[in-house]
């Protein structure tokens, strides 16, 4: 019997959260697991306590139950896809309330920072290494669902480099079960609405390339990225268009949150980017990190964050 497991058979009060501005990964997993003990273990009291995830995920089971005040009668916290306490937000108080704390996670910065924590950072996802500890003749459609949705975000619809033979047989696995696979990939990863779209041509627009190519970025104050949406999560992607561009090793998108505050999301194709990121004090995947950084954005970029990526490129 894995940790999990056991953690969840001897606690009563169950709280799942995970890191902010949850992304496909953390919503698949935390509403994963949610379904997963409550359609299995039914004298469970659960509740997801996250911050409200993008609605494109709303069709995942759950959705609508989601918190975003802490649990507080809680003997047992379950984070997923966080790597450090700071990236829980508000929620991090809930490993000082729960008597038991475990931590399931894929970064290779994470800090063990719960009571119990496994962390596998050669995974895919969160959701990938969740299934492998879950009992797979237990795991139903509206579970396999929330875990398919993760892998596919965390894997870049399978073609990022933590993809492996595993991650194809799990996400096999999962589709077995039965639902329609090719939506949740059109209408979650790809599809964008209109003002979204006119958002990421404008970024495209007005990006700048440094280091003969091998760098692209972009930024967005904003005035300029609220008069084209009202949720910061439709930005998701952009940061993906940057790095597809054709000679570009390291990708950077930076976005205002609020005044002289911005999100930073650092790719790379062969380049480590977690190092720039826990430099900024941010942390991530090797070839997919961020941070939030403070001040303004041209010296923040000429003083910071562009002598971090050349010296990467050159190293």
């Amino acid at each position: 019997m894995n940790k999990l497991i056991e953690l969840i058979e001897k606690s009563k009060n169950i709280a799942i959260t995970g890191h902010v501005s949850p992304d496909g990964d953390c919503t698949g997993s935390t509403l994963g697991l949610y379904n997963y003990i409550t359609e299995n273990y039914k004298d469970k009291q659960v509740r997801v306590c996250l911050e409200k995830p993008s609605m494109k995920f709303s069709y995942m089971n759950g959705f609508g139950l989601i918190s975003e005040n802490p649990f507080m009668d809680a003997d047992l916290v379950v984070s997923l896809d966080a790597s450090d306490r700071e990236r829980l937000g508000s929620r991090g108080v809930l490993l000082d309330i729960a008597k038991e704390s475990l931590c399931i996670d894929h970064h290779i910065t994470n800090t063990d920072f719960a009571k119990f924590n496994i962390v596998e950072d050669f995974r895919s996802s969160t959701c990938e290494l969740l299934y492998t500890l879950l009992e797979k003749e237990k795991v139903s459609v509206n579970t396999a669902i929330c875990l398919y949705t993760g892998i596919v975000h965390d894997s870049g619809v399978f073609k990022y480099q933590s993809t492996t033979k595993e991650t194809m047989d799990i996400a096999g696995e999962l589709i077995a079960k039965g639902f329609d696979f090719t939506k949740i990939i059109d209408d979650t990863y790809f599809k964008k609405d209109f003002n979204a779209s006119k958002l990421l041509g404008l970024v495209l627009t007005n990006a700048k390339l440094e280091f003969e190519g091998k760098c692209c970025y972009g930024v967005l104050d904003f005035d300029t990225w609220s008069k084209y949406i009202s949720d910061k999560k439709k930005m998701d992607g952009i940061i993906d268009n940057l790095r597809n561009i054709n000679g570009v090793e390291i990708a950077l998108f930076m976005y205002e949150t609020e005044k002289n505050e911005y999100k930073v999301s650092l790719r790379s194709i062969n380049k480590n980017v977690s190092t720039i990121a826990a430099a900024l004090g941010g942390g991530g995947h090797i070839r997919a990190a961020g941070a939030t950084v403070y001040g303004n954005a041209d010296e923040i970029l000429k003083d910071k964050i562009l002598p971090m990526i050349e010296k990467e490129l050159n190293g």
